[in-house]
């Protein structure tokens, strides 16, 4: 059964969703039209967009919930008109346009009963319902994202991977800082970037460029002092979370591992031997580079293929296949967490 969620206002909620078969369909061009659709539907909302980060197969959205608004139809219409787009927008004007006017000739003809229902008011609310609500933001915005998907790139279904997940929390500025820090850094714990105004589809890197919205949600959870002051704060912040992440790679490469010598990769084909730094690897095809930044990864840990691809920028998951974790398997160093059933979707790769 499935557990209810907490939909409440004047909150913040961290919110995560990976795309279907963790594939990775978002390129550049589709991570620019995400960011742009969010603000759209943050706008349409009502919500406070506060972090940001999309990765190729997965996005977090930090969002603070307001109280709701008794807001009139202009303002509705106006909200409509900013997430709506040509035909969809055609229609849903039309609607509202027709069934006020058939209201409004109606009432000419008689008076309203207390049985009475509009037609027009429950449309009109119908658009209300979904705003300062935390799971109609994630509704909206993975419903119209799909749409569009779809629509240009002939494909079809759904492309996300079943529920999105959600923490949520007080505005409260420690846990806020926390929370967004937590969302930047993610290229950067991937190692896809240095630092994450290196990463252009992250709320800090926006930030950095200039992005008023951006800000304002930096704004909203540092306070004032001007952009300089918060920036200095937020840079803070990541780099408490950083210290973090590495503290917990640090404290997992300590544990003691079959196949592992603390810190260094081994050699299956002698187990008491650590692999020298400098070793070659003696891969046919692939680059020595990337094949070693695998095995460094590993080194943290099982991993997907799916992340691994990501972590070295490998977006093809048949090329990394052939030219990476095949020959890793053969010479010994890698291997299937799962070896009987390869091809689970579960299935991770560890130092061997």
């Amino acid at each position: 059964m499935r557990k209810n969620r907490f939909i409440g206002q004047d909150r913040c909620y961290h919110l995560i969703s990976r795309l279907a078969h963790r594939a990775f369909f978002l390129d550049d061009e589709e991570k620019d039209r995400a960011v742009a659709l969010m603000r759209r539907v943050e706008e349409f909302s009502g919500v406070v967009v506060l972090a940001y980060a999309f990765m190729s197969n997965h996005f977090h959205i930090f969002i603070y919930v307001p109280s709701a608004e008794d807001i009139g139809e202009d303002e509705i219409l106006r909200r409509i008109r900013i997430l709506y787009r040509e035909a969809s927008l055609s229609q849903v004007v039309a609607t509202w346009n027709r069934l006020k006017a058939e209201e409004r000739e109606l009432f000419k003809r008689a008076r309203p009963t207390k049985k009475f229902v509009s037609r027009f008011e429950a449309y009109k609310s119908s658009f209300v319902r979904r705003m300062w609500n935390s799971a109609e933001f994630m509704r909206t915005f993975k419903q119209h994202f799909t749409m569009s998907f779809n629509g240009r790139r002939e494909h079809s279904g759904t492309m996300f991977e079943g529920r999105y997940h959600e923490r949520n929390h007080p505005a409260e500025r420690p846990a806020m800082w926390r929370t967004s820090a937590c969302v930047d850094i993610n290229a950067w714990k991937a190692g896809i970037a240095e630092w994450p105004e290196d990463y252009r589809w992250c709320s800090f890197a926006a930030a950095v460029r200039g992005d008023r919205k951006a800000r304002a949600g930096y704004a909203f959870m540092y306070g004032g002092g001007g952009w300089r002051v918060i920036r200095e704060r937020h840079e803070q912040s990541m780099q408490e979370a950083m210290g973090e992440v590495l503290k917990a790679r640090e404290a997992e490469k300590a544990e003691p591992r079959p196949g592992r010598v603390a810190g260094r990769v081994r050699s299956k084909a002698d187990p008491k031997l650590a692999m020298p730094d400098k070793v070659e690897l003696g891969l046919a095809r692939g680059s020595e580079k990337t094949a070693r930044r695998i095995l460094e990864l590993l080194a943290d840990g099982p991993m997907r293929p799916s992340a691994l691809r990501e972590a070295v920028g490998i977006k093809s998951p048949i090329h990394f296949s052939r030219y990476y974790l095949r020959p890793l398997m053969e010479k010994g160093m890698i291997e299937r967490t799962d070896p009987d059933s390869p091809k689970s979707p579960r299935q991770e790769y560890k130092l061997a």
